[in-house]
């Protein structure tokens, strides 16, 4: 039976939309377009195996929450920036270590702070894909998904030349229609099995203590190195809410590296961190 600390596979759900829906920065969850009857007819029409009526033949992709590893090691994320405030500290702090991570870059931020991108990349840090300006997959059609997931890909691989090596998506809410772009894209989808702990502000000491006592070999920690929609308005409460708990996780973060390592588990990349795990097991055939 496959346990919470496997592999988990998730194949491509949903059909994606035939357009790409434009996506404005000044639009919130809240406000997001919802779904018609039209563009249902839209997904009828591109044909239920896969877009514009061609076969869906997308294989078979992972959704990955934790693993089972050979090795003592965990992966350290960092999601929704970059962001001048944390971004910079945070690889100042990584370097110190000897640790790489991987950052789930939001796109919009990423391209108004190329200097920060390409210090991630020098820094030998991978970046995924964390949509373009961070709405919540779950208010979306599949048109407005699409193009948040591809936009960020365009706009960030310009910048580095680089792949971006899977998704995240915003908020955890993993849809269908996410998951049948990924597969497109060759992406496995990167969820996370621990988090800093705490609600609310907080203190560095409690986030440290949080994630010290509870990470174990085969984790994927999230964190942050930015404010999500909050970038977009840093003066709204939520924002300075949101700007306050980061600033605990970056202060969290030093002694956080040195403690892991102590407790020998080594910290890297969620893509090193597969390499380094147990294939997952195939389910067991239903019983007659």
């Amino acid at each position: 039976m496959v346990t919470r600390r496997r592999l988990l596979l998730g194949a491509g759900a949903g059909a994606a939309g035939v357009a790409l829906g434009a996506v404005g920065l000044e639009r919130s969850p809240s406000t997001a377009r919802a779904a018609t009857p039209r563009d249902d007819r839209s997904r009828e029409d591109a044909g239920a195996a896969g877009p514009y009526g061609k076969p869906g033949r997308l294989g078979i992709r992972q959704v990955i929450w934790s693993t089972e590893t050979v090795d003592p090691y965990a992966a350290i994320s960092f999601d929704d920036g970059p962001n001048p405030e944390f971004t910079a500290r945070i690889l100042d702090d990584l370097a110190a270590a000897g640790v790489g991570a991987t950052f789930f870059s939001m796109g919009w931020a990423a391209v108004r702070h190329p200097d920060l991108i390409r210090a991630i990349i020098a820094g030998e840090h991978e970046i995924g894909n964390h949509t373009w300006t961070h709405l919540n997959p779950a208010a979306l059609d599949s048109p407005q998904i699409r193009e948040e997931i591809l936009r960020c890909k365009t706009e960030v691989e310009n910048l580095t030349h680089t792949p971006l090596i899977g998704f995240r998506p915003p908020r955890g809410e993993l849809t269908g229609s996410a998951l049948r772009v990924c597969a497109e894209l060759g992406y496995d989808a990167y969820m996370w099995s621990i988090e800093r702990g705490p609600s609310g502000v907080s203190t560095p000491a409690a986030v440290t203590e949080h994630l010290v006592d509870n990470v174990q070999a085969g984790d994927i920690i999230d964190l942050h190195d930015g404010i999500g929609r909050g970038t977009f308005s840093p003066n709204a409460s939520f924002a300075k809410v949101l700007a306050a708990r980061r600033e605990v996780e970056v202060q969290a973060l030093p002694t956080v590296l040195k403690e892991i390592a102590a407790k020998g588990i080594r910290l890297t990349t969620v893509t090193d961190l597969v390499r380094h795990s147990t294939p997952a097991a195939p389910a067991s055939p239903p019983s007659a």
